[in-house]
């Protein structure tokens, strides 16, 4: 079986063929297609290798290299050559190539002196249901691969697979294999099903009787190793060792071990918190002691310095003081962004996720990261940041899972935390008897007097739901919903331009309740009395799970549900036009994420990639998998989405890591004395809007008929420009004649005009 081989110029190829579409298709129908970039977590360690005086990690976010010389680091992630970020083995051979084995089967090769991949797939391309790759051992020509389903043989000069182990006589088929070893012409494996072992002068290993069960399961055995001319296993029970066909343990170590190396006089291995070593003599004496943590892998260098690999904290080896000193390149604290925002000077901030499984929340800088954590965070009480969204002044605020809401200001410094005692948000009962102090505030929103808004998706009080900060830094309270008992679904606000506050109901693992509901304390909505409403399928929406919500350019509301996308598009009568979008690409999708690019396209994360589609909905512009741009792209599950339109970069949060694309930048002009429009003339039904450029931040546009009536009154999307779709404040289509275009600025003193021609055809 030939495997699967490609070269980096195949990444090479797809750029340029990407680059070429960039260049053929309009800007301003799709995003320009640019480089990407990958961030994650490499602080958890699944298997390391010593290649001279240097380390080399294997983690849950890609690998990097460690030089203790002088403490540099290389790293190398899916955008670098990796084919994904989830890598779980790795191994360097005495060519000094990397092997690297994924959790999704692949395999690649890494040479470090001519900077070349080569790929192998045949595994991820299997029918296996399991396929993590688990431990590389080479023997002569032949690399030994353990696996999920069993072993498979690689021939490294024929550069092919020569054999696959799958049947071992077992009644349970295609038991995980974790590490293998050959040993007086004989294979051992240390499995799920426990050790196993082919028979003396067994040929044919594919035939299950040239199997036996040597050790059973009862032993759960982790990695195998030869010492002085006699094989050792390393297990939850002891070190084993394996005597006139018995395996029985040795050196009285009868607790949990792991081996992690070889020398010519010790066999060393890790025993807890201790690096331990086993002579020839079979004593046991202690090298190294107090690791932070139990490792999960070993290497030692050239010159005999023993390093660690942890789950969660890196790489690790002791100083001349005889202290652990750990060591891991600088990244988010774990892969997961489960919100993200792009705060006003363009750096980038992610909540973790919630609700016991948070790691706190990260921001990077464009350089550097700066976790948070309860460990470097006083008012940060938990780990479990599910929310994030920003406030006034540029703060940062962040929603915890039963600890209130982290307020961070424009310099990245915690400043007040929100919750039971301060101003007094209701959520649940902690113990019994007690306050319900267990608060969880929703996303918060910020209208445009400068108010933040929040609701308590737990409340024991049905008149303190909703929240609002005023600027004086006051609070109010108002009474929730009156169309549910159930407080547990507002778990975001979003306010619209008629200061609407509407509300998310689901978050992407979970929903307590299914109903679509929005406030205004200020003006009737729908012709509806009362501060609040709902919105139900019977009115159109396509599902009432909103997983989320965004209000675009033109002021049209866009719902991620359940089933695909609801677009309100009449904010002040909301069940008077509720449309949905058709395009196949996304009409049925559960939606994790939408947002909105300075040009109106909308940006929509699914679990089957991106989606990008025109501003009206109606065109899908592009879309970006995993498959599409050459495993550049995390992950295809993709749970959030931020857009920098002045630097021209797009995130996408995933569960393993953070990936960013470049597209063209859209910013707005500093001063204006003219406006362009196009097309002009505008010919209807064929065009949809006209659309309006060089504009400055904040324009107010104005449709006058050539009597100076006003037509149409609203504000610039963004980025520079504006869209009209040729109808008047009532919604309906204007005649055909001539309409003049004024655009003014906030402050009134720079004003432009146009005139445009509208054909009814």
């Amino acid at each position: 079986m030939r495997a699967g081989i490609e070269f980096m110029k195949s990444r090479w190829l797809f750029v340029i063929v990407m680059g070429f579409y960039c260049c053929v298709i309009p800007q301003n129908s799709v995003a320009g297609v640019g480089g990407w970039k990958n961030y994650t977590d490499m602080k958890r360690i699944r298997s390391i290798a010593a290649d001279g005086e240097t380390i080399w990690a294997a983690t849950s976010g890609g690998v990097f290299r460690f030089d203790p010389a002088d403490s540099t680091y290389q790293k190398f992630v899916n955008s670098d050559g990796l084919s994904t970020n989830d890598v779980t083995a790795i191994t360097i051979d005495a060519s000094h190539r990397l092997w690297i084995g994924h959790q999704t089967g692949n395999i690649d090769l890494y040479d470090p002196q001519t900077k070349q991949w080569r790929y192998i797939s045949d595994i991820s391309n299997s029918l296996n249901i399991h396929k993590t790759i688990n431990r590389f051992y080479q023997h002569g020509d032949l690399l030994y691969i353990a696996t999920a389903f069993g072993v498979t043989v690689f021939s490294i000069s024929k550069f092919e697979f020569v054999d696959t182990f799958t049947s071992f006589g077992l009644t349970v088929s295609l038991p995980n294999v974790t590490a293998v070893r050959v040993y007086h012409n004989r294979v051992f494996l240390t499995t799920s099903a426990g050790i196993i072992s082919s028979n003396a002068g067994a040929v044919n290993l594919a035939d299950p009787a040239s199997w036996t069960v040597a050790l059973p399961a009862v032993t759960t055995a982790n990695n195998l190793s030869e010492f002085n001319d006699t094989l050792y296993a390393s297990s939850a029970n002891g070190m084993l060792k394996y005597l006139n066909n018995t395996w029985s343990v040795t050196g009285g170590l009868i607790s949990g071990v792991t081996i992690i190396a070889t020398l010519d006089t010790s066999l060393l291995f890790i025993e807890g918190t201790s690096v331990r070593s086993l002579n020839t003599a079979n004593i046991v004496s202690t090298v190294a002691s107090s690791l932070p943590t139990t490792a999960t892998s070993g290497a030692v260098t050239t010159g005999g310095r023993i390093f660690a690999g942890f789950p969660f904290d890196g790489i690790g080896a002791m100083d001349e003081h005889s202290q652990w000193q750990t060591y891991y390149p600088n990244g988010p604290y774990s892969n997961t962004f489960f919100q993200i925002i792009v705060d006003e000077k363009g750096e980038l901030w992610s909540a973790s996720g919630g609700h016991a499984a948070g790691s706190g929340f990260y921001r990077f800088d464009g350089s550097k990261w700066t976790n948070y954590t309860p460990s470097n965070t006083p008012l940060l009480l938990n780990y479990d940041c599910y929310a994030i969204a920003l406030g006034p002044n540029n703060s940062k605020w962040i929603s915890t899972w039963g600890e209130g809401v982290i307020v961070v200001n424009s310099d990245g410094v915690p400043v007040r935390r929100f919750d039971y005692s301060d101003p007094g948000l209701v959520g649940v009962v902690r113990t019994p008897g007690g306050p319900p102090s267990y608060t969880v505030p929703s996303r918060v929103a910020m209208d445009r007097s400068g108010n933040v808004w929040l609701a308590g998706v737990y409340s024991a009080d049905r008149n303190k739901v909703l929240w609002k900060m005023r600027p004086d830094s006051t609070w109010e309270s108002y009474p929730g919903s009156p169309f549910s008992a159930d407080y547990a679904f507002m778990f975001g606000v979003v306010i619209d331009q008629n200061n609407t506050k509407w509300f998310t109901n689901a978050l992407i693992s979970r929903t307590e309740s299914q109903t679509i509901v929005y406030y205004n304390e200020e003006r009737s909505i729908g012709g509806v009395p009362g501060d609040w409403g709902t919105l139900t399928e019977s009115d159109g929406v396509t599902n009432q799970r909103i997983q989320d919500i965004v209000v675009d350019r033109e002021g049209n509301i866009w719902m991620g549900t359940g089933v695909g996308i609801t677009i309100i598009n009449e904010p002040l009568n909301p069940a008077q036009r509720i449309t949905k979008v058709f395009d196949l690409s996304v009409r049925d999708l559960f939606i994790n994420c939408i947002a909105v690019d300075p040009l109106n396209n909308k940006w929509i994360g699914t679990s089957r990639g991106v989606f990008v589609l025109s501003p009206d909905g109606t065109q899908s512009l592009h879309q970006y998998t995993v498959e599409n741009t050459g495993g550049q792209l995390a992950d295809n599950n993709i749970l959030s989405i931020a857009i920098d339109g002045k630097k021209g970069v797009v995130y996408f949060g995933t569960d393993k890591g953070l990936s960013s694309l470049e597209i063209a930048a859209v910013t707005s002009k500093n001063s204006f004395t003219t406006i362009d429009l196009s097309p002009n003339p505008v010919y209807l039904p064929n065009h949809s809007s006209v659309e309006i450029r060089g504009l400055v931040d904040e324009t107010t546009i104005k449709v006058l008929g050539l009597n100076g009536s006003v037509i149409r009154q609203f504000p610039s999307q963004g980025g520079g420009r504006a869209f009209w779709d040729c109808r008047d404040g009532e919604g309906r289509l204007v005649a055909s004649g001539i309409y003049i275009i004024v655009a003014h600025n906030r402050a009134g003193d720079q004003v432009a005009t146009a005139k445009v021609a509208v054909i009814q055809q």
